[in-house]
């Protein structure tokens, strides 16, 4: 029998004998039986007894739990929250420190005027993981200006609409800048490509011109298109190939083009410049 067919019964049971006890009441034999009567249903009294104290424990034993998980759940929806706070202000405030740079770089850099532009997203055409800037045609944009980031090459216009325009970082496979190592030693001529690994190559330089570890790697303005003098890179090794005459060295880049949120475009030379 089930738990609650028994709770059921007892309570019949307790039910008739109530109705025994109040006609025998007024009787000579009343208080006799009913003592004999509640010695009889003592045990049913105490088990029902404790059943509904069990069953009130269980009801509020659900109850809190009930409301822990409702707890839990708001307080998990709290940190979320937080959590979104968190990141936004953090964003702000990186946004923030790319906007003072550029205007510093700007100010320290009249002989180029520089347009201010924002990241809007990213997208891969071709596997040129492009990023898409929310300055285009209409502000001025060009396909193949040089494109800043706090100061340094980040790389290059690729295609322009209206309001926009498609930027090809200098750490792609098909980007190709002329450049040159500068050191204490001199200066050496070659060509900074991207690498497979997100990296720089500094290729096609001559076997004896000046080149060290520690060089500074910069644009060369030769071929038209980008300024002399922008910032790209250090070279971090130097390698000389049997199968060819010229060396190679690879070059850790300055900007980091995942992280980057606002960028600069080269629109021209200032007219004040030589």
């Amino acid at each position: 029998m089930r738990g609650g067919q028994r709770s059921v019964l007892l309570l019949l049971v307790l039910v008739g004998a109530a109705v025994v006890l109040a006609a025998l009441r007024n009787t000579n034999a009343g208080s006799a039986t009913e003592a004999a009567v509640l010695a009889a249903i003592s045990p049913v009294r105490s088990a029902l007894t404790s059943a509904a104290s069990g069953a009130a424990a269980a009801i509020a034993d659900a109850q809190r739990f009930d409301d822990v998980r409702n707890e839990n759940a708001a307080l998990r929806a709290e940190v979320a929250r937080l959590r979104s706070s968190a990141a936004d202000v953090q964003a702000t405030r990186r946004e923030n420190e790319e906007l003072r740079a550029a205007l510093d770089y700007q100010r320290q850099n009249t002989d180029v005027t520089l347009l201010t532009a924002h990241v809007a997203g990213r997208d891969s055409v071709d596997s040129l993981d492009t990023l898409i800037i929310d300055r285009g045609a209409s502000d001025g944009i060009q396909v193949g200006m040089a494109v800043l980031a706090e100061g340094s090459l980040a790389g290059r216009v690729r295609s322009v609409s209206t309001t926009s325009a498609n930027v090809v970082p200098v750490q792609s496979t098909s980007s190709v800048v002329n450049a040159l190592a500068q050191g204490d030693g001199g200066e050496a001529d070659g060509i900074v490509e991207g690498d497979e690994n997100g990296g720089l190559l500094l290729t096609r330089i001559e076997p004896d011109a000046p080149l060290a570890i520690g060089n500074l790697v910069v644009t060369s303005g030769l071929g038209g298109g980008f300024p002399r003098g922008l910032p790209i890179g250090r070279v971090i090794a130097v390698f000389t190939s049997p199968e060819s005459v010229f060396r190679e060295a690879a070059v850790e880049p300055f900007v980091r083009i995942e992280r980057v949120g606002v960028v600069q475009i080269v629109i021209g030379r200032s007219p004040n410049s030589p």
